[in-house]
This record gives C-alpha cells, sequence and structure tokens, in this order.
C-alpha cells in the first residue's frame, strides 16, 4: 500500500485577485490554472510562496502497483474512483483538477496535475499542524 498527500489551492484571495489581476499574487494563481512544462516549477513555487496550497486529502493506494496509479488518484479526487483508493478528507476541498499536488509519503516524490497528464515536480512540503 502506497498513501499520497494531495495539496490544493484552497486558500486563495479571489477579492484580491480581481482587485488587482496583474499583481504577482493573480499571475501566480493564474500560472496554476494552465501551467506548460516550461513553467510549472515557478508556478508552483509563487504558488507556495503566496501561501495559496493546503494539504486537503490523504489518499491510500490498497493495490500493489508496479507505478503510480495517477488516472485512479484523479478519479477519485473527483468522486468515480473505482474503490482501489481510500480516502480521507483533511478539510472542505474542491475536486481534483489542474494545478493539484501529489506527494507520496513514503519517497516524498511529488507530482502536479497538468491540463495533459502529470508532471513530476522538484520540490519539498512538510505537513505542519496549527497552533
Amino acid at each position: 500500500m502506497t498513501t499520497y498527500i494531495i495539496y490544493q489551492r484552497t486558500n486563495v484571495d479571489s477579492d484580491r485577485i480581481n482587485a488587482m489581476p496583474t499583481s504577482t499574487y493573480a499571475k501566480a494563481y493564474f500560472a496554476l490554472g494552465m501551467p506548460s512544462r516550461d513553467t510549472v516549477e515557478d508556478a508552483v513555487s509563487d504558488g507556495l510562496f503566496h501561501n495559496m496550497y493546503q494539504p486537503t486529502m490523504i489518499m491510500q493506494d490498497t493495490e500493489d502497483r508496479d507505478r503510480t496509479p495517477f488516472e485512479a488518484i484523479f478519479d477519485e479526487g473527483n468522486g468515480y474512483g473505482d474503490g482501489s483508493i481510500k480516502t480521507a478528507n483533511i478539510r472542505d476541498r474542491c475536486s481534483m483538477s489542474v494545478g493539484d499536488i501529489l506527494v507520496q509519503i513514503d519517497t516524498g516524490y511529488s507530482h502536479i496535475c497538468m491540463p495533459v497528464g502529470w508532471h513530476s515536480i522538484n520540490l519539498t512540503l512538510e505537513l505542519t499542524t496549527a497552533a
């Protein structure tokens, strides 16, 4: 069994984006909505810098697989999984979409959901508890 933590952009100030659509904050948010392989590392870094991401789910793959079950995780995160992924919600969340980050707990490997498929990213995320 493999366990994953999913980070989503749940800490976004839409009023701030609407008030200043050309600010660095807004640009960081929009870049995460349609990242390319050339811009994704900077987009994620900017989103993390602006504290846009929060952990929303812990997912556990109940099947023994040779590779990461990206499709099964995406399906489960959108409510139409086949039962092979078990989910525990950490907080209120939206469905999985472009810009969401998947971190494999035992290895720390991270991937971001792209407009088409997933892309490996080089980052370290730490789960902290609120004081």
